[in-house]
């Protein structure tokens, strides 16, 4: 796409957040889910954080891609990915009723999504999930589930179904998504301890890490 094409496309992602974000919302209030240390109801994260992501993440990839099914795809999934992170981002928890949908409707598209066929989605999801079920687990028996969560074991999945997965060398695209989403986890949380605004004993969700890698190894695909 040329640049004016490409900021069209992206005031439409801007348009397509903020209804993510409003969708959440309704989740919110449905689910009776109450954001921790303070009440629930529109902020900045659905008011600007999820519209400015949307602008940025349909600009890059209208920019990278020509319009088609592959770029329609990967916007369905850029709006996925972003509902997950604000969601987890202001409760500390990501939502089956939206991850579980989300896992199906990637094996079903695996095969006309740009990179992507049936067994590499399939394969990601093993890896996806097996990768952080051991670290779900660890924090089950000694955090109480306070730490990495059963949500961000599904998440891999998606993950992995989003990206896929095989034996190629240069194909191991969840692998890469993982690490990706770890090394950006690992530098905000050293940024955070430095400039004290979190302590040693604090947590931060795990999930806006993960989506944060999962969305650079899409968009170099």
């Amino acid at each position: 796409m040329t640049t004016v094409e490409a900021l069209g496309w992206a005031l439409l992602g801007v348009v397509a957040a903020w209804l993510v974000g409003r969708g959440s919302l309704f989740l919110e209030g449905a689910l009776k889910v109450a954001e921790p240390g303070g009440p629930s109801g529109p902020g900045w994260i659905e008011r600007w954080l999820l519209p400015a992501l949307g602008l940025v993440g349909f600009f890059f990839f209208a920019k990278s891609e020509p319009m088609g099914t592959g770029l329609l795809i990967h916007s369905l999934w850029i709006l996925v990915l972003l509902q997950i992170l604000g969601f987890d981002l202001k409760h500390r928890l990501i939502l089956d009723v939206v991850s579980l949908p989300a896992l199906a409707l990637a094996v079903a598209l695996a095969n006309v999504s740009p990179h992507l066929d049936l067994m590499a989605a399939l394969f990601g999801i093993l890896v996806g999930g097996g990768a952080l079920l051991p670290f779900a687990l660890i924090s089950s028996i000694f955090q109480g589930g306070a730490g990495f969560g059963w949500g961000d074991v599904k998440l891999g999945m998606l993950i992995g179904a989003i990206t896929g997965m095989s034996l190629n060398p240069g194909s191991l695209y969840t692998l890469w998504a993982l690490i990706a989403g770890t090394l950006i986890g690992g530098a905000v949380t050293i940024l955070l301890l430095v400039t004290r605004r979190l302590g040693l004993r604090d947590t931060l969700p795990y999930g806006p890490f993960l989506v944060a890698g999962c969305g650079v190894i899409l968009f170099f695909i």
